[in-house]
């Protein structure tokens, strides 16, 4: 395995491994030569028979996800339990990311949660398609003010203080929505929530980002979703709940559900600590340190890791000194492809369709498909059961795998199954319902463990400190940008391209979205946050370019074809400075 130059140097994997590199060497003292050389001889002339062409083809498998099974980066730091079982950690750590991630909880349960309300609302208050597409949007609009409002909150106050004063708003707002006496109202209270969403969807990775380990990073970062996704399932089953609710009174306890969650984060977030690379970025050095010994398994780990930051935050202070951060995020080569990486991964996860299958299935299912306001709700929680439960296994494959290859293994499920959901309305009713709650489950089910958790998790990792408030930002009003679009325009979608057109429209962005993710997306998985910079030294043409060699040459290894001997060099292995 190729590893980045110094003791701090990450091992990266390579999906093409020269002949005499040994699967564990980086951090295990045995291994078993006999096994090596018996099963990944590959000096061993192409087996032509039927035979021997399906052994190669399960060797390479196992070959291949051996090499995965690396964990890089602060493994060669780590104890034997740790690399034994890595999420032995301390409970504070724990207890500081379910709290944060409790934030995310809020975002879910109001995306959801007007999904059933607006079969109640739309009626009472008389919308047409462009009132109600822009009142289930309304959040979103509120969240293009709220992420530009979270880098001055992030910069002044704080991750912990933006999360606290976001879950305020989001109190405010959900009463706002409960009490709104006309559409006008409502529409300001659907703002007003929007506004926390954008905060907190901007502020929980990061800080999540911030206080773990890079080795379980993106597990725990990845809490973010699995929040949302529960969230978004919570809050269809108070749809379900609340729909035989007579009157006007249903749908507005409905929206004001989300206070309760709201006021637990506001209440507990103040009795956690801060994230320590805010800490010593505003000079805290001794809290931090604090911190730091409380959230890591062994006093080592955390002044390694207090040095590594201080270290940056010294190099990056110096070298932004008296210079627009902003035009940092372009001005400097590698910051301005972290960029553009993070904000084509918000386009691609908003252009898939899946919150128009959020925000739109009880209204897909009622109006659409023809069944009753109350099975139609019913379905949408069965939409939300399944988008929290398919995304637990990211913790256990984001990584092992990596970002790159969950992407790129799920994206095509994606396309499959939206194709079979818009074709479905050329069906009965019954054919047409079943194939819809077929798609729709199946694409949850390859959406939530990927193109849901990734996103966040690369954008929350891949910028520098200095500028991570400001790119996390940009990120987040791309991705409130886009899926204001998306949901704002699916009624009209339909009504213009019918459901055959508008869902093969966004099964041919996600077609887009797989051949941007496999030429251009790099693999960052193993990597420190003051590590990332050194993925995208290259140019985004040199990571396409290896990615198509690799490609190539993976190929003809799987179809036991003759294979130049030589080594395609990685451009994520740019040497790393030895005195970081």
């Amino acid at each position: 395995m190729t590893t980045l130059a110094g003791t701090r140097g990450a091992t990266v994997w390579n999906p093409v491994v020269e002949e005499t590199e040994q699967p564990y060497s980086t951090y295990s003292e045995s291994s078993n030569p006999s096994m090596e050389a018996s099963e990944f001889d590959e000096n061993m002339p192409p087996q032509r028979s039927s035979s021997g062409r399906l052994s190669n083809f399960f060797r390479f498998f196992r070959k291949r996800r051996l090499q995965r099974t690396q964990v890089a980066g602060d493994f060669q730091f780590a104890t034997a339990a740790q690399r034994e079982n890595p999420f032995r950690q301390p409970f504070r750590l724990y207890i500081l990311s379910i709290f944060a991630a409790l934030g995310a909880f809020i975002v879910g349960m109001d995306i959801s949660l007007v999904s059933g309300a607006q079969i109640f609302y739309n009626t009472q208050f008389g919308l047409n398609t462009n009132y109600q597409g822009l009142t289930a949007s309304g959040t979103l609009i509120g969240a293009l003010f709220g992420s530009i409002l979270s880098i001055f909150a992030n910069n002044v106050f704080g991750r912990r203080g933006t999360i606290f004063f976001a879950s305020m708003i989001s109190v405010g707002g959900a009463l706002w929505e409960a009490l709104a006496p006309s559409w006008p109202m409502l529409l300001l209270g659907r703002f007003i929530v929007g506004i926390a969403m954008g905060m907190l969807s901007c502020t929980v990775p990061v800080f999540l980002a911030e206080t773990t380990p890079a080795y379980i990073r993106g597990a725990l970062t990845s809490l973010y979703q699995q929040s949302v996704a529960t969230g978004i399932f919570i809050g269809y089953v108070v749809d379900a709940i609340f729909v035989y609710v007579p009157g006007n009174i249903g749908w507005r306890v409905m929206l004001g559900s989300s206070m309760v969650p709201a006021i637990v984060e506001g209440c507990g977030i103040i009795f956690l600590p801060e994230t320590p690379r805010w800490l010593i970025k505003k000079g805290y050095d001794e809290y931090a340190l604090n911190v730091l010994l409380s959230l890591r398994s062994t006093r080592e780990q955390a002044l390694r890791d207090f040095e590594m930051v201080k270290d940056t935050v010294l190099e990056e202070r110096q070298a932004s000194e008296g210079k627009n951060l902003y035009l940092e995020t372009i001005r400097v080569a590698s910051n301005r492809r972290a960029l553009i990486v993070g904000i084509m991964l918000q386009l691609f996860q908003q252009f898939c369709g899946m919150n128009t299958i959020m925000y739109y299935v009880d209204y897909t299912f009622h109006h659409m498909v023809g069944v009753s306001r109350r099975t139609s709700v019913i379905a949408s929680m069965v939409a939300g059961f399944a988008n929290a439960v398919f995304t637990i296994p990211v913790y256990w494959t984001i990584d092992s795998y990596g970002r790159r290859s969950l992407m790129l293994f799920t994206f095509p499920i994606m396309v499959a199954m939206l194709l079979v959901g818009g074709f479905s309305f050329f069906g009965s009713q019954w054919l047409n319902f079943t194939l819809v709650i077929i798609s729709i489950a199946v694409f949850i089910a390859a959406y939530s463990p990927a193109n849901g958790p990734v996103p966040w998790v690369v954008t929350a990792e891949i910028y520098p400190l200095y500028i991570r408030s400001e790119c996390m930002s940009i990120s987040t009003f791309c991705n409130y940008m886009f899926n204001f679009v998306v949901s704002f325009s699916w009624p009209d979608m339909l009504a213009s391209m019918t459901a055959q057109g508008a869902y093969g429209f966004y099964a041919l962005m996600t077609t887009i979205g797989f051949l941007y993710i496999f030429f251009f997306m790099p693999e960052t998985k193993g990597y420190t946050l003051e590590q990332m910079k050194v993925v995208f030294e290259k140019s985004s043409f040199d990571i396409a370019r290896y990615h198509w060699k690799c490609l190539t040459q993976n190929a003809k290894r799987l179809l036991c074809l003759s294979v130049e001997d030589s080594h395609i060099t990685s451009p994520y292995d740019t040497p790393w400075p030895e005195d970081l």
